[in-house]
């Protein structure tokens, strides 16, 4: 796997990976060795999927990369384990490494081909919900919710689309989505590591204080808090060196 690229966020240099270059050397090619994509291999004569963010291997065969000897190999594989940077499935045709998180840190917008982007375009406008007096695709006998006659042409349609309008007053336009909230550096940090979908759903009305050495993390729902203690509170804790506690707004 000689081609493509991964994300490599600066929060690294606060990791303990950070401190230890053969080590880091070593994370490295794990990360460059993991599938992008989830995909089918050959082990034996059984057809194993491996899933995205994992790839199948076996401590001889990182000793014979890394030019070191199986213990150690093994001793860097559980101190992974350990801090929960990846899982290792075992059996007797080899290991199967999993990075943990893979899709918070590693997902990415691939830039899409022409042919993508008019898909994309033709879906958008075949599913688009109709409202009132507008039409769906190009198909002018769909017009909603009033039936019209299919031989006008789109001049006419549009001057007596105008008329409706002049007569029902101006068009409600929905109003814009607030504008991005950063009220901290840990809110700061956190959209940097995570993306803004996931940053606006759990983390941006949160409230974020120092309390000694733990961090509090106040938000207004159990939903939240479980998501939080659940997807991201052990990540974001390696990453800051801190005690992460989650608590509900009374």
């Amino acid at each position: 796997m000689d081609e493509g690229w991964i994300k490599l966020h600066r929060a690294i240099r606060k990791n303990w990976i950070w401190e230890d270059p053969l080590k880091l050397k070593w994370w490295l090619d794990i990360l460059l060795q993991a599938n992008h994509q989830e995909r089918k291999i050959l082990i034996g004569n059984e057809i194993v999927l491996i899933e995205r963010g994992s790839f199948h291997t076996s401590t001889i065969k990182l000793s014979e990369r890394w030019k070191v000897d199986r213990k150690t190999v093994k001793r860097f594989l559980d101190l992974l384990q350990k801090d929960n940077m990846i899982t290792l499935k075992t059996s007797k045709k080899g290991t199967t490494l999993k990075i943990s998180n893979y899709k918070d840190y590693q997902a990415v917008s691939e830039p899409k081909k022409d042919n993508e982007e008019d898909n994309d375009r033709d879906n958008s406008e075949d599913n688009e919900v109709p409202t009132e007096g507008t039409t769906i695709g190009t198909d002018k006998s769909q017009i909603s919710p009033n039936k019209v006659d299919t031989n006008k042409n789109e001049e006419e349609l549009k001057n007596e689309n105008n008329d409706k309008e002049g007569e029902e007053g101006e068009e409600i336009t929905p109003p814009s989505p607030p504008p991005l909230s950063i009220p901290t550096k840990y809110h700061k940090l956190i959209l940097d590591q995570w993306s803004e979908v996931t940053y606006k759903t759990w983390f941006m009305d949160s409230e974020i204080v120092e309390d000694g050495q733990d961090l509090k993390i106040i938000v207004d729902s159990e939903l939240r808090a479980e998501a939080i203690n659940r997807s991201f509170s052990k990540h974001l804790g390696i990453l800051l060196g801190k005690n992460i506690r989650v608590e509900i707004k009374v």
